[in-house]
């Protein structure tokens, strides 16, 4: 009887660990050499992140992922699958941080959106809410109703901040 005990628990502790983390699509960049490559980010929680990536990483590879207005954060590779690749980042992250991933991640995004071209549009450097807002607006307006589609946002080291666009079909 004592031997079902510990599966059990080990259940309860991956569907702890699951709920913890959040579902977003939100494009990214990571570099293990310098070099810095895209990368579409599926889930992140406090202490760790999915990403998905045509670059070839190691297991046990110390990675920089790079996300939008949030910054560099360094992880270690812990596992992988093909493209995608999951990190427990050295230092955990606040909530606040998980917070402003998810205001950052379009809502319904569909996979064949994600792999269309993405196009990349320079709205500012570091912008204001009211700006982003006031850019998010005509971007509705003009590229939105001509079938182009916010995918996320990305910030150079310059502080430039940059749209990720997409056009559906």
């Amino acid at each position: 009887m004592g031997k079902f005990v510990r599966p059990l628990q080990g259940e309860i502790l991956r569907e702890t660990r699951s709920d913890q983390r959040r579902t977003l699509r939100l494009s990214g960049r990571v570099s293990s050499s310098g070099e810095w490559a895209q990368a579409m980010i599926a889930n992140m929680s406090e202490t760790g992140l999915m990403f998905e990536t045509l670059v070839d990483l190691a297991m046990g590879e110390i990675v920089s992922v790079d996300l939008p207005f949030i910054g560099s954060c360094d992880a270690k590779i812990v596992w992988n699958d093909g493209n995608l690749y999951g990190c427990e980042f050295l230092t955990p992250v606040s909530q606040h941080t998980i917070s402003a991933a998810l205001l950052q991640a379009p809502g319904d995004v569909r996979d064949s959106e994600i792999e269309s071209t993405v196009e990349e549009m320079p709205i500012g450097i570091k912008p204001t809410l009211e700006e982003l807002t006031e850019w998010k607006l005509e971007f509705e307006q003009t590229k939105g109703s001509s079938g182009y589609r916010l995918v996320g946002f990305r910030q150079a080291a310059d502080g430039m901040t940059i749209a990720m666009v997409s056009k559906t079909n």
